[in-house]
């Protein structure tokens, strides 16, 4: 089975704040996948977006160095789990598998989580959550699991809000399989108190929620700190926080 990839490297989850489910902080392998149906505004990995024109992808030549030697796509899944192990540094958390957005070429992801985890790693799944018909496919080898809440702002597809309940039902989905989940949600000058309250009531009782200003910033931390309490009203105090993209502030992958 062969998949098409950006990217293969060894560093620190930089999102996802303290909430339940979140690997913020913890050492990852990330496998950068190739290929996105969506188109966010505020995406930083917009060359990844048509998988048919990442010819190549890099893979870290040792863990944290940054040097990286280029491979030609599609990889074969033996080959992706040759380089994980070559930069397991013995205190990984998980793998994150992200893209991109990694559910499109479900049944090479599967097959990779499945060979992973056999080797003892954990799957961190980070993804859009827009297909949980995919989703299900993964979901019993989905041990930690970051699904993005689409706002509107984002402008990522014309049916914003059928995406965002295909999105609640991936989450559900997630977690009837066992994963530890949570909602991440980029919000943005634009965003709509209106919105929040919608997407909070969507996951009541069902998981926590990361609230995460775009990166570079343009929300007020008045308005990013109105968000949390419109949204904590809803889910509860202890079920949202704040995240931000941390790895981009100590200019690390």
């Amino acid at each position: 089975m062969k998949i098409i990839l950006a990217e293969i490297f060894n560093s620190w989850q930089g999102e996802g704040g303290s909430v339940p489910g979140s690997a913020f902080g913890r050492r990852q392998i990330f496998i950068r996948f190739a290929g996105c149906d969506l188109r966010c505004s505020y995406c930083d990995s917009r060359e990844f977006w048509d998988a048919r024109k990442v010819k190549k992808y890099r893979v870290e030549v040792e863990p944290f160095t940054w040097k990286f030697e280029y491979k030609n796509n599609p990889a074969e899944v033996d080959e992706v789990i040759n380089a994980v192990l070559k930069l397991d540094t013995g205190d990984i958390h998980s793998i994150s598998y992200t893209g991109g957005e990694p559910t499109l070429q479900v049944k090479g992801l599967r097959i990779l989580m499945s060979k992973l985890k056999s080797l003892g790693f954990d799957n961190f799944l980070e993804t859009h959550g827009g297909f949980p018909e995919l989703i299900a496919q993964v979901a019993d080898l989905t041990d930690y699991a970051s699904v993005d809440i689409k706002d509107e702002s984002a402008k990522a597809t014309k049916n914003w809000r059928d995406l965002v309940l295909r999105e609640i039902r991936s989450i559900k989905i997630l977690r009837e399989a066992g994963a530890e989940v949570y909602a991440k949600l980029v919000v943005t000058r634009d965003t709509k108190t209106e919105n929040i309250k919608w997407y909070a009531s969507l996951l009541k009782g069902l998981a926590p929620l990361a609230i995460q200003p775009k990166e570079p910033m343009d929300v007020s931390m008045d308005k990013l700190m109105s968000f949390y309490k419109v949204a904590s009203d809803i889910l509860g105090k202890k079920n949202v926080g704040l995240s931000f993209q941390v790895h981009k502030y100590l200019n690390v992958l």
